[in-house]
């Protein structure tokens, strides 16, 4: 039961990363999935470890599911800010245009 959870772990990680760096909406997806990998890399190990067996997939997993869990917060947060500053600028450039068109 290990062994699957650390396989899972690991193949969570591999996908947690390939969506980090996919962005936009995939980051949104990224972070839930690349913490589930952690979790179930380190149950995995866990249980590796506790029925004497190499933890070395689940090491792998733990290992990705870090790298997936940084890289998916920094796309999530930058995708972000991104959303957060085009809005703004939308929102200017509305307000300039009914200025300019209230003047006429």
């Amino acid at each position: 039961m290990g062994k699957n959870k650390a396989i899972a772990g690991l193949v969570l990680g591999i996908v947690g990363i390939v969506f980090a760096f996919l962005g936009t909406w995939f980051s949104v997806i990224s972070l839930p999935v690349a913490i589930v990998g952690l979790v179930l890399s380190v149950m995995g190990g866990k249980a590796l470890k506790a029925a004497g067996e190499a933890s070395g997939i689940a090491t792998a997993g733990l290992v990705l599911g870090i790298i997936a869990t940084v890289f998916a917060a920094i796309s999530f947060f930058t995708c972000g800010i991104c959303t957060i500053c085009v809005a703004t600028s939308a929102n200017q450039l509305e307000n300039a245009l009914e200025d300019a068109l209230g003047n006429l």
